[in-house]
């Protein structure tokens, strides 16, 4: 048990190659069904340690700020929600939900409260509606953080839309170039060459060119579009320079200053939308840099977290109604009560941006500063969403993407209790295995992990599908596939 529990939870090997290992080790032959069957057991009693060491931190904690968040990971089924501690970064309570409203939430908080004997100091979220209601209905002196990854994501992802389809318009017209498109059998004739393939004779051209669009936007830190942008604006200036110097009449000059003129009208087809996503990402990192400025810093002063707290919504106040100033009575919009919400769209003006980040700061605004009331720096939940991320890729390995949803939903939890305890916590709790062990806690886990399962698998076998009459008179005279997808309704590997 304990070896096995090294090799899946320390070194991550699959039940396939743990069968391997121990055949060649021990020379002792077992399934891989029951291989997996120990994981479950593993996974049970590394969840009740776990659980153990949270019961112990809280308990000397006795206070708790609360993050909670939810996953869906498929359109399938429910959503996992997870709840946090961020004093202590714990785990406290993981369900499935097929509804988050309000009250179901109040309860959830309500049974962690009683189960930790803690008090609640604070609450962050990223603003979910049903969240918002459960604070302001029955906790409504609890101070509320709003996250500010996911404000500054709302603000940033009309930038990542409009600098998207600039990278989009540049990439087409340099993929459609006449030196990138023409057939590689066609020939001409060059002088000093003779009959060569256009293609063959621009390689280097073309490669440079590939080159030139290719890049990746980084979230709040980079766009591709930009750089694209000015990339090719770099390289048509070069082509000119060394273009002047050389002969017009022949062939490959002609068709080298027929690029270069293709280039430079692109370049000023969307020179206007360039400077939009230069002006719009500014801004953006001068809002970002107010944001998370923390004003302390530049005195030596100390000050109340009270004072500290107006004093950064005062700055952020003096940010956003600078930008108002600018945008209002642009389209029409002279009061801030006009602003209306709206999805990022690639062409969106860029003081249409600007107009809705001011709604979403004033809509944002109460949250975005109450973590001064809070014992520890609490800005945001955003390490939540990279143990989603992490949770859902070791699935993706295990399974592959058709089955992650309903692998989250049955075996999520004790795989985001893993994430969040640490491989060293993960390891001292294997090394102190023995077996003294509570048989009954891991027995209550694994019931539950069953019942988590027979919810999942209970429509499985009964699902009609009713395109399969149609596709099997479709079949009938064709050749059968050689590529069958494999079934992975049954490749879960602990």
């Amino acid at each position: 048990w304990k070896w096995i529990a090294q090799e899946a939870k320390l070194y991550k090997q699959k039940p396939a190659l743990i069968c391997e290992r121990i055949y060649d080790q021990f020379n002792v032959k077992i399934s891989e069904s029951t291989i997996r069957k120990y994981i479950n057991e593993i996974d049970a009693f590394l969840s009740n340690q776990i659980d153990k060491r949270t019961i112990q931190i809280l308990k000397a904690q006795g206070k708790i700020i609360l993050a909670l968040d939810g996953q869906k990971p498929d359109n399938k089924g429910a959503a996992l929600w997870l709840f946090v501690d961020l004093i202590s970064n714990r785990v406290l309570k993981i369900v499935i939900l097929e509804s988050a409203d309000h009250l179901t939430l109040h309860a959830l908080v309500e049974e962690i409260l009683k189960f930790y004997e803690v008090e609640l100091v604070g609450l962050v979220s990223d603003k979910q509606g049903s969240i918002v209601k459960m604070r302001d209905t029955f906790y409504p002196e609890i101070p509320h953080q709003y996250c500010h990854f996911h404000f500054l994501q709302n603000l940033w992802n009309h930038i990542a839309a409009k600098d998207g389809n600039l990278h989009k318009e540049l990439s087409k017209v340099v993929n459609n170039l006449h030196i990138l498109t023409v057939s590689k059998t066609s020939k001409i004739s060059f002088e000093g060459i003779g009959k060569a393939s256009i293609r063959e004779v621009f390689r280097e051209v073309e490669q440079s060119l590939r080159t030139l669009i290719k890049a990746r936007t980084r979230k709040f830190e980079h766009l591709r579009g930009v750089e694209v942008y000015e990339r090719l604006n770099r390289y048509v200036e070069e082509m000119d320079q060394v273009l002047a110097a050389e002969d017009p009449d022949r062939k490959i000059v002609k068709l080298m200053n027929k690029t270069a003129d293709s280039l430079h009208h692109a370049l000023k087809e969307t020179e206007n939308h360039y400077k939009a996503c230069v002006e719009l990402y500014k801004a953006f990192q001068s809002i970002r840099k107010s944001l998370g400025k923390e004003l302390d810093s530049e005195t030596a002063e100390v000050k109340e977290a009270s004072v500290l707290k107006e004093e950064k919504l005062k700055v952020l106040d003096e940010h956003f109604e600078e930008i108002w100033k600018k945008v209002k009575g642009f389209g029409g919009i002279m009061e801030k009560s006009q602003l209306r919400t709206f999805l990022p769209q690639k062409d969106t003006p860029a003081n249409t941006i600007k107009q809705e980040w001011v709604r979403l700061y004033y809509s944002y605004r109460r949250g975005l500063c109450a973590y001064y009331d809070f014992p520890i720096l609490a800005k945001t939940n955003s390490p939540m969403e990279t143990k989603f991320s992490q949770e859902k890729s070791i699935f993706i390995s295990r399974v592959g993407k058709e089955q992650v949803g309903s692998q989250i939903r049955i075996r999520g939890e004790h795989v985001l209790k893993q994430l969040y305890a640490g491989k060293q916590e993960i390891k001292e709790n294997i090394k102190a295995m023995g077996t003294d062990y509570d048989r009954a806690q891991i027995i209550k886990e694994l019931n539950a992990l069953a019942r988590r399962t027979k919810e999942e698998t209970k429509l499985w076998k009964n699902t009609i599908h009713e395109t399969l009459g149609l596709k099997s008179v479709l079949a009938k005279g064709k050749e059968p596939s050689k590529n069958k997808s494999r079934n992975k309704k049954n490749n879960f590997v602990g």
